[in-house]
C-alpha cells in the first residue's frame, strides 16, 4: 500500500529520516514505534503529504505521491491525531460532515453516514450535537475517528491517537479500536510510544531509531529475535505492575 524508497528528511541540522526504505502492507495494521525523535511522525506525515522528502520517493498504492494530485490522493486516506483535531467552533456533527459537504453530499446522506459511524465507533448519537469542549477526551477521539472514516477511505493514519487519554479510557478504546480495525479490513498505520499498545493493535511493528529502520516484524519476532541490542532494550524497557512485586 505504501512504499518509501531512500527517503531522507532534514530539519536544519537535525536528520529526521536517513535514506529510509520501508514497505507497508495493505489491509494490515502497522505500528511505528521508537524513541522520541526516531522519525515516526515524520513518516506518517510523509504518507499523507504533510511533509515532503528532501530526497527519495513515497508511493501510495504503487503511485508516486505528487503535489499536483495530492488532494485526490488524500481523499483516500483518513487522518486522526490526538484529541481528534476538531474545530472548536463546530459541533461534532459539523466536524464529521465537513469534507463530505465540500464534496456535495446531501444533508440526508451525511446524517445517515454519521449515524452509522457513531454506532460503529460506540459514540452516543446525542454527542454529535455538542461542541468539542462539551465532549470527553474519549468522545473527541471517537469523533475524530468518525470524521476520518466518513468517506470510507481504504487507509487510516493515526498519530498518537490515544496518547492524551487517561488509562481507563485508553484501555477501553484500545479494545474497541482493535475490534474496529478487524471489522473494517483497512490499511491502518499508527504512531505510538506505547510498546504494549502497538503489540495489542498492530500486526506489524516498525521500530525506528535516528531516522532509520532497525527492525520490522510482529511483536513476538522483535522480542524473540531482535537483530540489534537496541531492539531488545526498547521492547523490554517498559515496566509493568509485576515489577512492583
Amino acid at each position: 500500500m505504501f512504499s518509501l524508497s531512500s527517503v531522507s528528511k532534514r530539519y536544519a541540522t537535525t536528520i529526521a529520516l536517513d535514506r529510509l526504505d520501508l514497505e507497508i502492507a495493505s489491509a494490515r495494521t502497522t505500528a511505528l514505534i521508537g524513541p522520541s525523535g526516531a522519525g515516526k511522525s515524520t513518516v506518517l506525515r510523509m504518507l499523507i503529504g504533510l511533509e515532503w522528502p528532501d530526497s527519495g520517493e513515497v508511493r501510495f498504492d504503487a503511485e508516486l505521491l505528487q503535489r499536483e494530485r495530492l488532494l485526490e490522493q488524500r481523499r483516500r486516506i483518513g487522518y486522526v491525531i490526538q484529541e481528534g483535531g476538531l474545530f472548536p467552533h463546530m459541533t461534532a456533527a459539523e466536524n464529521v460532515g465537513l469534507l463530505a459537504r465540500t464534496l456535495g453530499w446531501s444533508r440526508q446522506a451525511i446524517a445517515a453516514r454519521a449515524h452509522e459511524l457513531a454506532e460503529l465507533c460506540q459514540l452516543p448519537i446525542d454527542a454529535m450535537a455538542r461542541y468539542p469542549a462539551e465532549l470527553s477526551g474519549g468522545q473527541r477521539q471517537r469523533v475524530g475517528l468518525i470524521r476520518a472514516l466518513m468517506l470510507d477511505p481504504p487507509v487510516l493514519l493515526l498519530d498518537e491517537p490515544l496518547g492524551a487519554l487517561d488509562p481507563i479510557v485508553r484501555f477501553e478504546l484500545q479494545a474497541q479500536m482493535r475490534e474496529l480495525f478487524a471489522k473494517l479490513d483497512k490499511t491502518v498505520v499508527l504512531v505510538t510510544h506505547d510498546v504494549a499498545e502497538a503489540a495489542f493493535l498492530a500486526d506489524t511493528l516498525v521500530l525506528l531509531r535516528h531516522g532509520s529502520l532497525l527492525q520490522q516484524g510482529s511483536a513476538r519476532e522483535l522480542i524473540d529475535s531482535p537483530n540489534d541490542p537496541f531492539v531488545h532494550q526498547f521492547m523490554t524497557a517498559q515496566r509493568s505492575l509485576a515489577d512492583l512485586a
